[in-house]
């Protein structure tokens, strides 16, 4: 993979836009203003955080569905994610018909459970494992990684997150996204008391920064774990 995923360049893109509204803010600006630009950056940046984590989810499935990597070594909850749905599928159908045609069809999440098989590039389906990604929340990104291979919550711990005048503030992972996911909720719900100061836009897009790059961190160690020479 490149040094950088096109995801977190993507991510950087997006914070840079959200900063823009924050230099929006000049001296003459009203509070009713700057309040109103501080509130859009935190939809925004949430937004792109989001889509950040969408687009990460399909650049790991992309470079582990090449066709030459043994069914075993794919995360089993990835695995399921591809076969329980066509499972699901025969089973509710009530046409013989249809359920034979469905059938006929499960040869490809079958080669998924051959342990020495090489399920065909394109077997895997990046947007499967995207929609996963409905917020921002703890327990989403935990239930990616999970999809991932990864079992451990990625978002328990904590961030050291630099700050003005290289100062380093140490912030928990999980209550951060609670407070974000929670404050663009509010304001996309029409709650007019979520004021985020200015500063606040700016702690979160530096903290949504850090956990980003953690994150990618941990998707290419999830990768090393399954395309390694040792498990190959």
């Amino acid at each position: 993979m490149p040094a950088r995923t096109d995801s977190l360049s993507e991510l950087d893109a997006g914070i840079d836009e959200c900063r823009l509204l924050i230099h929006l803010q000049g001296e003459s600006a009203t509070p009713g203003q700057v309040n109103a630009l501080n509130r859009a950056a935190v939809v925004l940046l949430v937004s792109h955080f989001e889509g950040y984590l969408q687009g990460l989810a399909r650049e790991f499935v992309d470079s582990i569905s090449t066709g030459a990597i043994e069914s075993r070594l794919l995360p089993i909850k990835l695995r399921e994610l591809h076969t329980l749905p066509a499972l699901q599928e025969v089973v509710s159908s009530q046409d013989e018909a249809q359920r034979k045609a469905l059938l006929r069809k499960l040869d490809v999440q079958a080669s998924l459970w051959n342990d020495r098989a090489k399920p065909p590039a394109g077997t895997l389906k990046s947007d499967r494992l995207s929609r996963l990604v409905t917020n921002a929340k703890a327990h989403v990104i935990d239930d990616l990684f999970a999809h991932m291979g990864d079992p451990r919550s990625v978002c328990a711990g904590d961030l050291d997150v630099p700050g003005d005048e290289e100062e380093i503030s140490t912030v928990s992972i999980e209550n951060f996204l609670t407070d974000v996911v929670g404050c663009r909720n509010a304001i996309a719900h029409g709650d007019r008391e979520r004021k985020p100061t200015t500063q606040d836009v700016e702690n979160y897009a530096r903290t949504i920064w850090v956990l980003a790059e953690r994150l990618e961190r941990k998707m290419r160690a999830c990768i090393d774990e399954i395309c390694s020479p040792a498990s190959l």
